[in-house]
């Protein structure tokens, strides 16, 4: 038997695991894609070609796939859901409080615990003494695993017994984020339109600075995803927008930012730009102004 399953390896998967197996724990991995397995094994994790098999091997399950949703179609398969009891699930794909809360009750229901998570850095980073990870459940299931989780990042925010808050935290950065980058896409063509170079926009901001970077790939007109945002594309954003929408839905709270956010990555997306840097919403303001 291993100490922890990771189910998806991605690439915020795959760091997560191969972080672990540095950390001399005993890894199982799973993937839908197998040969995503290979790389992880070969440093010495146990790959698994049947996800019943990898959640019987290990009691602390990871799951880090797009979403709550495809966690429960893939655990909640009638030949795999029972060997969640007596397992604690640890949850690092993105939604909303609300779905938090329901895979709690969820997990529950089948004899197991559940811990939420929300990762607050590349996976580049994954490891370092600055990772960030933002972590709510019940206190008890925290400090059985929070070794476990101090060796993938040395900031670990543990929130409290309410399940949603780290996802709630997760989507209030990305709601800051969002209007940010809107924001600087408008900066943009703004200087182009008044003749002002867009590299003296950027200046204006120091190395590293997100704003830096988007106003120098706009600057180059070179669109094509950079290797620090790997899969930081406008398609992976507009996913981000539609839980914004779906928190606001479920909190009946105002929803005017989200809305008017996604209806500028939905005109992106039907204008082909999902695949691009998120620099390229720029070109929905110059199409809107028939440039």
């Amino acid at each position: 038997m291993s100490d922890i399953t990771v189910i998806g390896l991605g690439s915020m998967g795959a760091a997560l695991a191969r972080v672990l197996v540095a950390a001399e724990y005993g890894v199982t991995v799973w993937n839908r894609t197998p040969e995503k397995m290979d790389p992880i094994i070969a440093l010495g994790a146990n790959g698994e070609a049947n996800i019943a098999d990898a959640l019987r091997a290990s009691p602390l399950i990871m799951v880090c796939i797009d979403n709550y949703s495809a966690t429960r179609a893939l655990l909640g398969a009638e030949d795999v859901v029972h060997h969640l009891s007596q397992r604690t699930l640890i949850q690092f794909s993105t939604g909303t409080p609300k779905e938090a809360r329901e895979s709690e009750i969820w997990m529950k229901g089948y004899g197991g615990d559940y811990l939420d998570v929300a990762i607050m850095e590349y996976p580049e980073g994954i490891g370092a003494a600055d990772a960030r990870f933002l972590i709510a459940g019940p206190n008890v299931v925290f400090k059985k695993y929070e070794a476990v989780l101090r060796s993938l990042g040395g900031d670990l925010r543990y929130l409290g017994e309410n399940i949603g808050s780290a996802a709630a935290l997760d989507l209030a950065v990305l709601s800051y984020s969002l209007a940010k980058y809107v924001g600087i896409a408008h900066a943009t063509h703004l200087c182009e339109v008044e003749g002002v170079g867009v590299d003296q926009f950027a200046s204006l901001f120091p190395e590293g600075d997100r704003a830096r970077e988007l106003a120098e790939i706009v600057h180059a007109e070179s669109y094509e995803l950079q290797s620090l945002y790997d899969g930081a594309s406008v398609r992976v954003w507009e996913e981000v927008t539609q839980r914004l929408q779906a928190q606001a839905r479920d909190a009946e709270m105002n929803s005017e930012l989200p809305d008017f956010v996604s209806s500028i990555f939905k005109r992106a997306m039907s204008s082909g730009l999902g695949e691009e840097d998120l620099a390229a919403l720029i070109k929905v303001f110059s199409y809107s102004n028939g440039d």
